[in-house]
C-alpha cells in the first residue's frame, strides 16, 4: 500500500480541485465521492507506511541485540 501513496495524493488533489471548485456540473457529486475515497486511501497508505517502518525498526533492533548476545556467549566459551 505504501507504493500507492503518491497516486492517492495526486488523485485526491485533482478531484478536490474539480469537485469543490464551485462549478455546478452533472458529475460533481461523483467527483466529490471519488475525492473522499481517495483521501481515505491516502490516509490509510500513510498510516501503513508509518506503522510498518516502526515495526521494521523495532524488529531490526531485536535481531541486532540477539546477535550481540549470542556472539558474547561464544566468546566467553572460547576464552575459558
Amino acid at each position: 500500500m505504501k507504493k500507492y501513496t503518491l497516486h492517492f495524493l495526486i488523485l485526491t488533489i485533482v478531484t478536490a480541485i474539480i469537485g469543490f471548485s464551485g462549478l455546478d456540473f452533472i458529475g460533481g457529486s461523483v467527483i466529490r465521492f471519488i475525492c473522499l475515497v481517495s483521501g481515505i486511501g491516502l490516509f490509510i497508505s500513510c498510516l501503513d507506511s508509518v506503522l510498518l517502518s516502526r515495526r521494521n525498526r523495532k524488529f531490526k533492533k531485536q535481531v541486532g541485540t540477539e546477535k550481540v548476545k549470542s556472539n558474547q556467549g561464544i566468546r566467553n566459551l572460547s576464552n575459558n
